[in-house]
């Protein structure tokens, strides 16, 4: 749009007949000139614009692909603390036995301990999670008789 534009200015000022070598004829020549530089110049950035744009969209598209294996991953694994050094430890789901609950060494400090988990554990292991939710319902009897 903009090349076209320019054009028709450059065939405007040469239908005016300005003499080319006066002061007149001079600066309009430089400003179309100008123009046209102006005019090739957009045109390339925005060559570069739309290239950078399909890169960051295949960018964008790699990064949503990443975090949906991340999400199917993190799926695959439940989060524990280290009760001594308080260290991250993802579990496997399959490292669980029958009773929802798995042995395991801290690897930051070198910690056995056991870990449940909450949806499957019986309390058997002696985790506390049968004996959390006791708790919880002693004290809704307190608030209640209150």
């Amino acid at each position: 749009m903009l090349f076209e534009r320019v054009s028709y200015l450059k065939g405007l000022a040469e239908g005016l007949e300005i003499e080319k070598n006066s002061k007149e004829g001079k600066l309009l020549k430089e400003i179309i000139s100008v123009l046209e530089d102006i005019v090739y110049e957009l045109d390339d950035l925005q060559e570069n614009v739309d290239e950078i744009d399909e890169f960051v969209e295949a960018l964008s598209d790699d990064v949503a692909d990443i975090e949906e294996t991340l999400e199917d991953i993190d799926d695959e694994f439940d989060s524990f603390e280290c009760p001594d050094c308080g260290e991250e430890i993802l579990i496997a789901e399959e490292e669980f036995d029958e009773n929802g609950c798995a042995e395991i060494v801290c690897p930051g400090c070198g910690n056995e301990f056991v870990v449940c988990d909450e949806d499957e554990c019986d309390s058997c292991c002696g985790c506390g999670f049968d004996d959390e939710e006791d708790d919880d319902m002693e004290e809704i009897d307190e608030v209640e008789s209150e």
